[in-house]
């Protein structure tokens, strides 16, 4: 069955998601106990585990459509949004959605607004362990009673509260609850000839932002044979990949005589063969100029990319690595 669609709503309603999924995918308690390091993955009763093909790449989008926007079936009676006051209770039921074998994001949920409160927006606060003892918290805003957080380092402990909040002001905080992140995959990146994770610098660079549904943040990095790496997102683990000479030349898109792009993966340093999109025939793409190859650690040239060439294209890579990295 089609998942129904997000209705709109008018400003004085608040969305509310659930969480949908087919029998077995979704659970209190991780389908494996222990990750693929052998460490025991995180269990607590404000916890609750999606599962994955264990050979897919970690998806945020995937997660994200498990939650359902409706709008609320209440109408706020006319007194109350008369009323001056702020939220006066705490967001309820927090939950803490993770998805087995991806350590770099969770979906933090809760309840829909406790009746006689008018909610506008949330605030969702984060932190790791060495921020939490410091009182160092980040903030993100939410219009829905869900919000992805990413870019997340394995093995550690992070903690969540959230605020809702209306033109009059916030309410009340909720009392935090802590998630500890499970194992890196130990082959998730090819090794770096000077060590380390691979850098990933804020960088908005040239490009064409046709035939991608990616318009976030722009990162750039050097690959391992003298080009630039570009990545434009739709989240960290979503994104359009491009490739330059020179950081001031205009950035192009990667075409595939071979298959669909899968192995461009390499140019962000995973190992994977990704899963890109979306499908489509080649002769539905534009012909562009662009770089191409055949297989893995071939190197690219460039020409003509699309109808009327050999080399198909794509929208978005997924290749189980986030991007700009962990905090």
């Amino acid at each position: 069955t089609v998942r129904p669609t997000a209705t709109t709503k008018p400003s004085t309603t608040v969305a509310t998601p659930s969480v949908i999924s087919p029998e077995g995918s979704i659970s209190s308690f991780p389908e494996e106990e222990f990750d693929l390091a052998g460490k025991k993955r995180f269990v607590a009763p404000y916890v609750t585990y999606l599962n994955k093909d264990s050979s897919a790449p970690c998806s945020l989008t995937d997660a994200l459509d498990h939650f359902q926007v409706d709008s609320l079936d209440e109408i706020i009676p006319n007194e109350l949004k008369k009323s001056d006051l702020p939220p006066q209770h705490t967001p309820r039921n927090i939950t803490v959605v993770a998805v087995e074998g991806c350590h770099s994001f969770v979906i933090v949920d809760w309840d829909k607004a406790a009746p006689g409160d008018v909610v506008t927006g949330y605030l969702v606060y984060s932190a790791s362990y060495e921020d939490f003892i410091r009182n160092k918290w980040s903030a993100q805003a939410s219009s829905v009673t869900h919000l992805p957080i990413e870019n997340l380092k394995p093995n550690t402990r992070y903690y969540f509260k959230v605020q809702a909040q209306n033109p009059h002001g916030y309410g009340p905080v909720s009392p935090s609850v802590s998630f500890v992140t499970e194992s890196d995959i130990p082959i998730s990146s090819v090794p770096l000839s000077q060590g380390g994770e691979p850098i990933w610098i804020p960088f908005t660079f040239k490009h064409d932002p046709g035939y991608t549904d990616c318009h976030g943040r722009q990162y750039v990095k050097r690959t391992w044979y003298k080009k630039f790496v570009g990545v434009v997102l739709c989240n960290s683990l979503r994104y359009k990949i491009y490739l330059s000479d020179n950081l001031k030349d205009t950035f192009y898109g990667i075409g595939d005589s071979w298959g669909r792009g899968e192995d461009h993966c390499q140019f962000v340093d995973s190992h994977l063969d990704g899963r890109t999109g979306p499908q489509s025939y080649v002769e539905a793409l534009p012909p562009i100029p662009g770089y191409y190859r055949q297989y893995r650690q071939e190197p690219v040239r460039f020409g003509r990319i699309g109808f009327g060439t050999p080399y198909y294209y794509v929208g978005w890579y997924e290749c189980g690595v986030s991007i700009p990295g962990k905090w």
